[in-house]
């Protein structure tokens, strides 16, 4: 029996006989065109590609949720993807999440297994870690006022020698500035523990270091303790709603390449048209490459460039996304990658 199942049975025994009408469920869809054009590479790469979702919420009590949800592509640690294309074979799915939420009290909540991520992001930020990525361990949420804090246990990998843990201590200010303007801003601390004992084939998902440094013995140069700056500034500009953004990282363990960021803003043009553009720079050892952003300059750390989004709902539940990426790819290769998302959530 796996890990999964054994858990899963143990949370069937523990809230008891449940009907399927004692659930919240959530559904999403993702259709992705995806077009590559690398220039360190002979040819340009045209994908189709899905991820799908299906979430359930239980209340057992006022204090507690349990959340559970799975997705496409259980193997890979930031992206539900799956390519299509494959001599009709099936789709991998696995346990996406599947985490308890305790109120301890008005102010503190307590967060316990395969998480959604909870840290504060400035606009959904992936400069540290991916939008697909769940960690797992433990978290608590403590919200006083304009001032909260998050901290976090997390098991990023099990290996047989030892097992890796990142510690992890946020702490800001969510302050209204007037009617209009609204101020969010964070300091974290994010320490994995002892990272350069390994190589990348003992830790990563596929063996890679994602543009990490790594020495004679094929092991990570450096450890990673990285400390984070973000701020989130919403406001109207010309009457339009505007959000902008900087999120900023450095790896106190690194001796050079150590540094990171990223900023833009988020417009939304009318009802419909929302615009978002950002320009990051992400240094090679600045981050945990194998965590951070799948898409931008390929994947992993050591790129910077721009991004742009435009986005625009066709209905309540079906919305069309085109993003596009122009990027230096380990700082000196053009790298174009142009998605096009067409989404259904429920």
């Amino acid at each position: 029996m796996s890990k999964v199942t054994k858990i899963a049975v143990i949370l069937c025994l523990f809230v008891g006989p449940v009907a399927a009408e004692d659930f919240n469920l959530d559904f999403d869809f993702r259709f992705r065109y995806e077009y590559t054009d690398d220039s360190g590479k002979a040819d340009t790469r045209n994908r189709d590609r899905i991820r799908t979702r299906l979430g359930a919420k239980y209340s057992t009590s006022e204090k507690l949720d349990l959340f559970i949800r799975f997705a496409t592509a259980e193997q890979n640690t930031t992206s539900g993807n799956q390519t299509l294309g494959t001599g009709f074979t099936m789709s991998d799915i696995g346990m996406d999440q599947m985490y308890l939420k305790y109120d301890l009290t008005k102010h503190a909540d307590l967060l316990f297994g395969k998480m959604k991520n909870p840290f504060f992001k400035p606009n959904k930020s992936e400069l540290i870690f991916d939008g697909d990525y769940n960690p797992k361990g433990l978290a608590f949420n403590l919200n006083f006022g304009d001032i909260f804090s998050n901290i976090g246990y997390i098991k990023f990998d099990e290996n047989p020698l030892k097992t890796i843990d990142i510690k992890s201590l946020q702490l800001g200010l969510n302050k209204n500035i007037n009617d209009q303007t609204k101020a969010k801003i964070s300091f974290a601390i994010y320490d994995f523990d002892k990272v350069k004992e390994f190589s990348p084939n003992q830790i990563t998902w596929n063996g890679k270091n994602f543009g990490n440094s790594i020495d004679d013995n094929a092991n990570y140069l450096y450890d990673f303790s990285l400390m984070n700056l973000s701020l989130e500034i919403k406001t109207k500009m010309m009457s339009l709603p505007t959000t902008f953004f900087l999120d900023i990282v450095n790896n106190s363990d690194a001796d050079q390449n150590d540094r990171g960021f990223q900023s833009g803003l988020s417009l939304k043009i009318n009802e419909k048209w929302k615009f978002t553009y950002l320009f990051k720079d992400i240094e090679s050892d600045s981050t945990f490459g194998a965590l951070t952003h799948s898409d931008f300059g390929g994947g992993g750390a050591g790129h910077k460039g721009h991004q742009f989004n435009l986005s625009y709902p066709i209905t309540e539940r079906f919305s069309v996304d085109l993003v596009w990426f122009d990027n230096k790819k380990k700082m000196i290769t053009d790298y174009n990658k142009i998605l096009v998302d067409f989404k259904y959530k429920l």
